[in-house]
């Protein structure tokens, strides 16, 4: 009986040792198995990380913890960033040709860091302007075809006073990659939009109404003046519009889907764009537009005395009075 006993014991303890090697060597295998995963992962993300500028530069400002104002802007409460979209110039033949170009869009940004606010100020492209070094009046987007971001930055302060501290040019072809690859941009189309331009390659074919745009069809919409029968709107409409691409894109950005794919399409981007930012500011700069509400963004467009679709000829009364409140308000 004590024999009978002592083995089904023996039995027992060597069924728990076995269940017990059985759990260690599950245990090492799944260990082995993670620390494969995490290697991988690793691995993946060194391997993107070197293959991609915008987050190596992430990844630094992260690891520094540069992307501060404080850090990224010593001493500066407020910064000027001119921001332009750039036309392609074509010879005789329709080809592209590299040139500094025409800015079709021109936008003044004061950031301002202490209050926590974003002021943007559309600048009309047919605004006619002095710009330095050139007789009489051109129109403000000739600035950059002439001299590049530079006079561009020049004449904007030599016509409003304010001294832009930064540019940043963009090329349309990018804007279109962009929007793209963040799964197109949700607007509202005011009106029927139906224009041709074979020499241009630009092609707009809009339907009113609410919907998603793809790249393609948001450059349409931020760039449509005239219909295919002639019927030519101002300056002044498209800006309406390209404000309303600007809301959209800021909605868009906020959505964490989106998140993971904002350093591809910085890549993506990143060789079409011109600008002086570090990349500690630029990354400063994102992440404080970011957290503002949408009550702390103000979008105006330069008063005009006229809204003509030829010219537009700057109210610099009325200019003086928005400039007092989007760019000189603190100061006495």
């Amino acid at each position: 009986m004590g024999d009978s006993v002592g083995g089904r014991e023996r039995t027992v303890r060597d069924g728990v040792r076995r269940h017990a090697g059985i759990v260690r060597r599950v245990a090492k295998v799944t260990a082995l198995v993670l620390a494969i995963i995490a290697a991988s992962a690793v691995a993946i993300a060194a391997y993107h990380c070197a293959s991609s500028p915008t987050l190596r530069d992430a990844v630094e400002v992260l690891v520094t913890g540069i992307d501060e104002p404080d850090e990224a802007f010593p001493g500066r409460d407020t910064v000027d960033v001119l921001l332009m979209g750039r036309d392609a110039d074509r010879d005789r033949h329709g080809r592209i040709v590299s040139t500094h170009g025409r800015t079709d869009t021109m936008i003044l940004a004061r950031v301002d860091f202490r209050g926590r606010r974003l002021n943007l100020l559309s600048i009309p492209r047919d605004t006619l302007v002095r710009i330095p070094g050139y007789r009489g009046k051109h129109r403000i987007a000739h600035a950059n075809a002439y001299g590049g971001p530079g006079l561009a930055q020049k004449t904007v302060f030599d016509f409003l006073g304010v001294r832009p501290d930064y540019y940043v040019l963009l090329n349309f072809d990018s804007f279109e990659e962009a929007v793209d690859a963040i799964g197109g941009l949700e607007v509202e189309v005011d009106k029927q939009l139906d224009y041709d331009d074979n020499w241009g390659g630009l092609h707009i074919h809009l339907k009113r109404g609410r919907q998603v745009l793809n790249g393609k069809q948001a450059i349409g919409f931020v760039r449509y003046r005239q219909s295919n029968d002639g019927d030519v709107e101002s300056d002044l409409v498209r800006i309406t519009r390209q404000q309303e691409m600007l809301r959209a894109a800021k909605a868009r950005l906020r959505d964490p889907s989106v998140a993971f794919r904002v350093a591809r399409v910085s890549d993506m981007i990143y060789k079409d764009i011109e600008c002086d930012l570090r990349p500690s500011q630029a990354a400063c700069l994102a992440r404080f537009l970011a957290s503002l509400p949408e009550s702390a963004v103000r979008m105006e467009t330069l008063p005009a005395v006229n809204g003509g679709a030829v010219f537009v000829r700057p109210d610099m009364n009325a200019i003086g009075a928005l400039l007092s409140e989007m760019f000189f308000e603190n100061q006495e």
